[in-house]
């Protein structure tokens, strides 16, 4: 008997017993639904969350560094301060950067501070303010909407200059062009020289509302220097130079500060967005693992089911060896209407998985998220696994009969 016609059987035998096959299917329909729900969205989880992260910039490098006096306890048992030494690394830090352009692209100070800003009556009590080097969009990943940012010339000159934010434009300007306007910040007045694309759909509390001012503005916007501690954003050319700026960064800090009376730190987001990433992979393991118990206990069903099948066929299978048939065949014929069974279940519970998949996505993400490819086959795959795995025992057992007992039951 060909293969063809042996699944023909199945498929007869199936439909033969609507109710019963679907009541079969069920177990591996909601096994492969959940499955698929589940892992889809937290890979939701993880696409928004790496999105976030593009946004904010890749191979991005976090470079701090403080300074602290120490003083002695005298002979009368009093606490007496000595003389220290300020360190200002600053312009030393952004100079070590220009000599490592090899692995570096650019640098800027991390300082930034909420500040009144106003243009005419119009009044923004809590923009974002930064102090700004010359490469200060390409460390933060901004791209310009219009105009220019803040060159190496302004923050030479302390030119009182600014850059603003989408957000921040469109709350003072609306649909007035910007560039030449003069805004008040903390009592002085800057040049508006250029606006930054939207990266947050000018969400208030965002990096869209910002004003970037040259770094060595940073005093005339209400940014406190401090001259013994520094917090830079360096952004690297590729993974691979991160790694090295990072070594050569570090070393260079050790070097310039005193041993005891100082602390320093240079680490990368790329290291955070590594564990993020490995972190929502093992969930998705957990999770995926947790709803495919449910596939497990649909193998069972189909099992359980195809039992009753080889008992209620017992004859049949005795008149089917008795002309002939091989116990290879038998076995076939089993183990494909077990397949069918749960590939039929597979199909449906994909669909279904597909379609908890987008509403659920687009109630938590406002965005449709359907499962990938691979999920989809591995499921389908796994489905079939199932079926055949659980329906070998039966069907073993089916071809294991003897002709002439099978032939005398009555079912």
């Amino acid at each position: 008997m060909t293969i063809f016609r042996t699944a023909k059987m199945a498929f007869k035998s199936i439909l033969h017993n609507k109710m019963r096959s679907f009541l079969t299917m069920l177990g591996i329909i909601i096994g492969v639904c959940s499955v698929i729900t589940l892992v889809s969205v937290i890979q939701g989880v993880q696409r928004q969350t790496m999105e976030a992260y593009s946004k904010m910039g890749t191979n991005i490098i976090n470079a701090y560094y403080g300074t602290w006096s120490s003083g002695y306890i005298d002979e009368n048992g009093n606490y007496v301060e000595s003389a220290s030494r300020t360190i200002d690394l600053t312009d030393a830090f952004f100079n070590e950067c220009a000599r490592l352009s090899e692995y570096i692209m650019g640098v800027t100070d991390s300082q930034s501070g909420n500040a009144s800003a106003k243009y005419k009556s119009k009044t923004l009590a809590n923009a974002r303010t930064y102090a700004a080097s010359d490469t200060f969009d390409v460390c933060l990943n901004l791209e310009l909407a219009a105009g220019r940012s803040v060159s190496y010339s302004d923050v030479r000159n302390k030119t009182h200059v600014c850059t603003l934010g989408s957000y921040t434009a469109k709350e003072f300007f609306g649909l007035e062009d910007p560039l030449g306007k003069q805004i008040k910040i903390n009592g002085n007045y800057f040049t508006v020289i250029g606006v930054y694309k939207s990266k947050y759909d000018n969400l208030e509390y965002s990096q869209d509302n910002m004003i970037a001012v040259p770094r060595t503005c940073a005093r005339a916007v209400g940014l406190q220097q401090d001259r013994s501690s520094g917090n830079f954003t360096v952004k690297c050319r590729d993974a691979e130079a991160t790694k090295k700026a990072m070594y050569f960064l570090s070393t260079w800090l050790q070097e310039q500060l005193p041993p005891n009376n100082s602390y320093s730190g240079v680490y990368s987001d790329n290291s955070w967005q590594k564990q993020e990433e490995e972190t929502l992979n093992m969930f998705t393991y957990v999770v995926g693992g947790i709803a495919g118990i449910s596939l497990l206990v649909g193998g069972i069903g189909i099992m359980n089911i195809m039992l009753v099948s080889v008992a209620e066929r017992t004859r049949e299978i005795g008149i089917r060896m008795s002309i002939g048939a091989r116990r290879r065949d038998i076995i076939t014929q089993f183990l494909i209407e077990a397949s069918v069974i749960s590939a039929c279940g597979g199909v449906i519970g994909i669909l279904l998985g597909a379609l908890g998949s987008a509403m659920l996505s687009s109630a938590i993400f406002r965005r449709v998220y359907l499962p990938s490819p691979f999920i989809a086959v591995g499921a389908f795959a796994f489905s079939v696994a199932l079926g055949i795995f659980f329906g070998f025992y039966p069907a073993n057992k089916a071809s294991k009969m003897q002709p002439v007992e099978a032939l005398r039951n009555n079912q």
